[in-house]
């Protein structure tokens, strides 16, 4: 019999009350990778490509597996993601089953062994909820947060304290290591407690995760410019939310500084600071009742595009210059991308 997995919270997270708390340098064609026939039509399908069917250039001398991402979960019912290769990564938040999360990333190659810890972008219950499930089953892990944002974890919600034997503490602004991984924290506007975003570098390749923002901060705009891929909210629709079903008080809350970014701010601030440098686009966190993919997609490909980029939904030889733009599921995982 399948399992089935509880993905869903008994409220969405938008009906939830809120605190309003205040090296060396490496040749780039080393990481230069290509995909069998078989696994680009799996590619073009949406399937989940195997670690078996990466083919690395001979002459290369690449002695490292390539840099991956994938999401198990985007979106109010629960958050979570990895990036890193199969023999050490991380978890982005702790928002979906800890079982699917563990079968998932066994699916793609990657045994739990390999994941460091979780790193928590905030302490809302779409982000945090299986935290404490996925440490007490994986004991070599750690979880990674500002001292604030795990203060407000155990007065927010009903999770066993002795989480904090597995807490590291982490400082915005300050570098931590994952074997070859180095993760910088930095400011981003939100109505958590003491909420975070991740400049993620591994050589020359950067990864940032810049979710649940009502604006751009000033920290995050400097780290967003230096990516090559991000993950970055694209929650509503303005439409959608301004005639759709939520309370006054609650649309306020999504709109304000301290809330969501809609599909047009996300698009604009891309095309704004888009060069060639950056590759991978994923948008994240849409909102069930305020958003469609479709919605999110069209507003940033028509924004990037009228900016001349060439923008791909193709993960198969992305050609230079171009942008491969997705949405991040909601309730499944992603496909398994190659950064």
């Amino acid at each position: 019999m399948a399992r089935r997995y509880n993905r869903r919270p008994i409220r969405p997270i938008e009906e939830m009350p809120s605190l309003f708390e205040p090296g060396k340098r490496l040749d780039e064609a080393a990481f230069e990778v290509s995909l069998t026939d078989e696994a680009q039509r799996d590619a073009r399908d949406g399937a989940t490509a195997d670690i078996s069917d990466l083919v690395l250039p001979a002459d290369t001398g690449l002695r490292r597996r390539p840099l991956m991402f994938i999401s198990f979960g985007s979106g109010s019912s629960g958050n979570c993601s990895y990036i890193g290769t199969t023999d050490c990564g991380i978890l982005i938040d702790a928002g979906c089953d800890n079982n699917y999360v563990t079968e998932q990333l066994l699916r793609n190659g990657i045994d739990m062994s390999a994941v460091q810890g979780i790193i928590l972008t905030h302490d809302h219950a779409d982000h945090v909820r299986y935290s404490y499930a996925l440490l007490r089953r994986n004991t070599h892990m750690r979880l990674y947060c500002t001292p604030r944002t795990l203060e407000g974890l155990l007065r927010r919600h009903n999770l066993s304290r002795r989480i904090k034997d597995y807490h590291s503490p982490v400082f915005k602004e300050h570098q931590y290591h994952f074997g070859e991984l180095t993760v910088t924290p930095f400011e981003t506007s939100h109505d958590g407690t003491d909420n975070a975003g991740f400049f993620i570098e591994r050589g020359e390749q950067t990864f940032v995760v810049a979710t649940d923002m009502g604006v751009v901060t000033e920290r995050a705009d400097h780290y967003l410019r230096r990516a090559c891929a991000m993950m970055i909210e694209a929650n509503y629709d303005s439409h959608m939310l301004q005639t759709g079903r939520y309370p006054e008080y609650l649309k306020r809350r999504i709109r304000s500084e301290r809330g969501h970014m809609d599909n047009a701010e996300t698009a604009a601030y891309l095309a704004r600071i888009y060069t060639p440098a950056l590759r991978h686009v994923f948008l994240c966190h849409l909102s069930q009742d305020n958003n469609t993919p479709a919605s999110a997609l069209d507003a940033v490909r028509d924004a990037l595009t009228a900016a001349r980029v060439t923008v791909t939904d193709s993960t198969a030889n992305i050609a230079p210059g171009a942008l491969y733009l997705a949405t991040l599921p909601r309730f499944a995982a992603s496909q398994l991308y190659f950064l």
